[in-house]
């Protein structure tokens, strides 16, 4: 028996426990789903823009010139795709942040030059410092206060060099659970609350700040010289002390000489920033529902990155492939019952900012938003969906995907996950679902955040997949008889 026949025996199986009006009209839906992958696959516009996105506009750090650039060429394409109600939608930020030189090297014991950046946030230094290296691994306050009076223009370390000689976890395709398949959700802490790791470090800061720290050195933790930007201002707000982030290898080299004996750097910032809020946008489209135009369904990525490289993983092939999703629907002049609506948000690598800001706007909207789906997920194809412990949703979910057969998919994850703009949809208990690739070729194979997300590491394969899984599951959603099911 073939996977699609089993697919539909199980749909037809559970018909009478979950409801009759939750059947879909396979043939209908398989039909149409077949058109979409073709489009995709023969017609797609996906490597030209995202080598434009990458390439010609490049890093998009929010509040940023290039961004803004970024949301003027997105409305254009989307306009050129005959989306509707192609819009700008408005937030503010308190500071834009534009990175500057960085420069740093040991002079005692030894010379030698580091390879440093700034991490996002993070003001200048006054002038060029020169400054003993200093190891505050304190991981509560009563053992910070051995370090009292004793910081006064220290340049300080935070924690042990990281421990990358693990072996990295591997995705199997072929498994259709990452875990075990738990039909009783955990509770579901508030992620916006400060944990107490949250507030230590908080108070910490405050420390070193007060103790006169010169300034901060990360370990970027990755292999090959790379370098992770990181966020280390709140809510858009300046950071209390100059932070850098330097590669692994002289991060650990640093911890090495610093266990021997004193340890000497300069070190020189130059950052800038504005001096009044700023106000950056998500971009929205959409395609109209004929029957039920005031429930929508929710194609998403995010259009900013960070500014070390292009974004193009991080995430250009997210932002690339709604766009297409959108244009394929619109070219083969399909009708959706639903709204199917597209959005690409900004302030996500600074903790999903612009999409939470979408879902405060909104809230008229939340109990009309069928499902949204996010494509952060790099550039390999895609395995599966993840439900985020949606399990009310999961037989009906279970029947959108029944007809994408051709695609390979295998059966919906559970686990609930954060950091993506998913997430801000779940926490007001709209169902936020993203895509799942094999992550090796993105966190790590290390390009994830660094100088390395490039357009040369898109897989041009995995981001049609992409747009065809995105697509189709979208028009398939939109024709359910009902909305998504909430938990």
């Amino acid at each position: 028996m073939n996977r699609l026949r089993i697919f539909r025996n199980l749909i037809l199986l559970l018909a009478p426990v979950t409801c009759c009006s939750q059947v879909l009209s396979q043939d209908d839906l398989e039909a149409t789903d077949k058109r979409i992958i073709q489009e995709i696959r023969a017609h797609n516009h996906l490597k030209e823009n995202l080598e434009y996105l990458s390439d010609r506009i490049g890093q998009r750090l929010t509040g940023s010139e290039q961004l803004r650039t970024a949301e003027i060429w997105a409305s254009d394409l989307a306009k050129q795709y005959g989306l509707e109600k192609v819009h700008l939608e408005g937030w503010k930020i308190a500071h834009s942040w534009r990175r500057g030189s960085a420069q740093a090297r040991i002079v005692d014991p030894v010379v030698r030059n580091l390879t440093i950046a700034s991490a996002g946030w993070s003001p200048g230094t006054p002038g060029q410092l020169r400054g003993e290296i200093v190891s505050v691994t304190a991981t509560n306050l009563a053992e910070l206060k051995p370090y009292s009076g004793k910081l006064t223009g220290a340049i300080v370390l935070l924690e042990q060099p990281s421990d990358l000689m693990q072996e990295d976890p591997i995705v199997n395709p072929a498994s259709p659970f990452n875990g075990p398949d738990i039909q009783t959700p955990a509770p579901v802490p508030d992620r916006h609350a400060p944990s107490l790791d949250d507030r230590f470090d908080s108070a910490r800061l405050t420390f070193l700040k007060n103790e006169g720290v010169a300034a901060i050195i990360l370990d970027s933790g990755k292999h090959n010289g790379l370098l992770t930007v990181r966020n280390v201002g709140d809510q858009y707000e300046l950071a209390a002390i100059p932070t850098a982030v330097v590669t692994h290898e002289d991060y650990s080299l640093l911890w090495r000489l610093l266990k021997k004996g004193p340890v000497e750097i300069e070190l020189s910032l130059t950052n800038s920033f504005s001096e009044s809020p700023v106000e950056v946008h998500n971009v929205v489209a959409e395609i109209r529902g004929v029957q039920k135009p005031d429930e929508v369904v929710i194609l998403c990525a995010h259009l900013d990155s960070w500014d070390l490289a292009s974004g193009s993983t991080d995430d250009g092939t997210g932002v690339a492939s709604v766009l297409e999703a959108a244009r394929a629907i619109n070219a083969l002049k399909l009708q959706p019952k639903r709204t199917i609506r597209i959005i690409l948000f900004t302030g996500e690598e600074q903790g999903e900012v612009g999409s939470r800001e979408y879902v405060k706007q909104h809230q008229a909207e939340w109990n009309k938003i069928s499902a949204v789906l996010a494509d952060d997920t790099g550039t390999s194809r895609i395995l599966t969906l993840r439900l985020h412990q949606n399990y009310a949703a999961r037989k009906t979910v279970d029947a959108t995907l029944a007809p994408l057969a051709e695609l390979g998919l295998v059966q919906p994850w559970m686990e609930r996950y954060y950091g993506s703009d998913y997430a801000s949809f779940n926490d007001v208990g709209v169902p936020g679902f993203s895509l799942i690739g094999n992550q090796r070729d993105y966190d790590y194979d290390q390009t994830h955040h660094t100088q390395a997300d490039t357009f040369d590491k898109v897989n041009e394969d995995g981001v049609v997949h992409h747009a065809q899984v995105l697509a189709s599951w979208a028009y398939n959603t939109a024709q359910l008889p009902d909305l998504l099911p909430r938990n």
